[in-house]
């Protein structure tokens, strides 16, 4: 399991935004996947998951990117990861939820110790 604290960029709907991001990988889930070979069974696969807190500079910029149909986010190691935002939390505070399936955008070693 890895951890990410730090400056990120996100790019929603194609326009950047500048936020501090806590990212955090964990253990990897069942899903269903197709069945290579076009049988009728069920097989199940593991993807692996990331979950973190983002804050935005300002609100403006959290409510843009709660909106958004396309959220990529960029670490400052240049690994880049698609995510939803899961929870629109306090706009106030600019603080959004978010959750990534696939490799997370940060090494294993990368970044501080999250929350």
């Amino acid at each position: 399991m890895g951890s990410y604290a730090g400056p990120a960029r996100v790019i929603a709907d194609g326009v950047p935004y500048e936020v501090s991001a806590q990212l955090v990988s964990f253990t990897e889930y069942k899903v269903l996947v197709a069945d290579p070979f076009g049988g009728q069974e069920h097989l199940y696969g593991t993807e692996p998951r990331w979950i973190g807190i983002i804050h935005a500079r300002t609100a403006a910029d959290a409510w843009a990117m709660s909106q958004a149909d396309e959220l990529v986010i960029k670490t400052e190691e240049g690994r880049e990861g698609c995510f939803a935002v899961t929870r629109g939390g306090d706009l106030c505070s600019s603080g959004l939820q978010i959750a990534g399936s696939g490799s997370a955008p940060f090494d294993d070693e990368a970044g501080a110790d999250l929350m």
